[in-house]
C-alpha cells in the first residue's frame, strides 16, 4: 500500500464530494480506521449536477447518504503505475443526507445544496476521496474518504476493506456486517418498514404489528380488521401486491415514492424506491 490509513487524512477547505474506486460489482464495504463497519457504498451511475458537470453518483443506503464525485476517481484503470494511485491524487466532492434533518445523524447546516434533480438537502458536507493501491485480488482498490460536515474541514471517516486489510496501522474489519439487502425505511406517518430487496423486486414488512382495515367485497360495504405486520410487495414493472389490499401500483419522484392501492396509499418521503429497475415508474 502506498500510504497507510493514518496518512489518508487531509484538510482541504474546498466545496466538494466523495469518490469511489472501481470494484468488480460497484459495491464496497466501508470501515472506520479501527475496523468498525460503516455501510456498503455502491456506484449508482453518472449524473449531471446543477453546475452542469457530470459526476459519479454513489449511495450508502443504511446511512441514507448520497455522494457525488469526479468520475475519474471512480472508474480507475487497474494499473500499478497509474498516477492516480502512485501519487495518491485527491478528488473532491460533496455528500447529502436523504433523511430529514430532524431524523438524520447529521446536523442541519442552515442552508441547502441540491442534488441532480434539484431536490434541496439541509444536512450535507464535503469530501476528499483518495485511491491508494490495488488490492491483492487485482480487481478492487484501497481507498479512503475524508468527510466534512457543513462548512467544517474534512476529517478521516471511512476506508474500503482493502485499505484496512493492507494497512499495518489499521484495525481488522469486524465480522458483524449486516445483510445489505435488508434495511429499514420510514413512511410519512412514522411507521418503520424492513426492506428486503433483490433484482427487480422488494418486500416491505412493517417492523411493528399494526391495525389493518380491509374493505370487504359485499353489498353492505363492511370491513374486516386485522392486527399484524403489514407486508407490501413491489415489482420492477411498477406493480405492487398485498394479501390484504390486492394489487396496486407504485411510483417515485424527487421527493420519495408512493405505493397506491384502491383502499389505501403509503408514502415514503425522501426515500429511494427499493426495486432496481433503471429509474422506471417515475411519477
Amino acid at each position: 500500500m502506498n500510504c497507510s490509513v493514518k496518512k489518508l487524512a487531509a484538510s482541504f477547505g474546498l466545496s466538494v464530494l466523495c469518490a469511489l474506486p472501481a470494484h468488480a460489482d460497484g459495491v464496497d464495504q466501508m470501515f472506520t480506521a479501527d475496523g468498525n463497519y460503516v455501510d456498503d457504498i455502491e456506484i449508482i451511475g453518472d449524473v449531471q449536477v446543477a453546475s452542469g458537470d457530470t459526476m459519479a453518483l454513489l449511495e450508502m443506503r443504511a446511512k441514507h447518504m448520497k455522494f457525488y464525485v469526479d468520475p475519474d476517481a471512480i472508474y480507475v484503470t487497474m494499473d500499478e503505475n497509474n498516477p492516480i494511485l502512485t501519487e495518491n491524487k485527491p478528488f473532491y466532492g460533496f455528500w447529502v443526507s436523504t433523511q430529514s434533518p430532524d431524523d438524520s445523524d447529521w446536523p442541519n447546516c442552515g442552508y441547502n445544496v441540491v442534488d441532480e434533480h434539484g431536490t434541496p438537502y439541509y444536512a450535507h458536507g464535503t469530501l476528499v476521496w483518495t485511491n491508494t493501491d490495488i488490492a491483492p485480488d487485482g480487481y478492487s482498490l484501497a481507498f479512503g474518504i475524508d468527510l466534512g460536515v457543513c462548512e467544517k474541514g474534512q476529517e478521516q471517516w471511512a476506508y474500503s476493506r482493502a485499505a484496512i486489510e493492507m494497512s499495518p496501522d489499521a484495525g481488522v474489519p469486524h465480522g458483524d456486517i449486516p445483510d445489505q439487502n435488508v434495511y429499514t425505511i420510514t413512511d410519512s406517518k412514522g411507521a418503520e418498514y424492513n426492506v428486503e430487496a433483490s433484482d427487480g423486486w422488494a418486500i416491505l414488512t412493517s417492523v411493528d404489528a399494526r391495525e389493518i382495515v380491509v374493505p370487504m367485497a359485499d353489498a353492505e360495504q363492511s370491513t374486516q380488521t386485522y392486527f399484524e405486520q403489514d407486508v407490501l410487495n413491489m415489482y420492477a414493472d411498477c406493480v405492487t401486491g398485498s394479501v390484504h389490499y390486492g394489487y396496486g401500483t407504485w411510483s417515485w419522484a424527487n421527493g420519495g415514492f408512493v405505493i397506491d392501492f384502491d383502499s389505501v396509499s403509503f408514502s415514503f418521503p425522501r426515500m429511494d424506491a427499493p426495486p432496481d429497475n433503471g429509474g422506471a415508474c417515475r411519477m
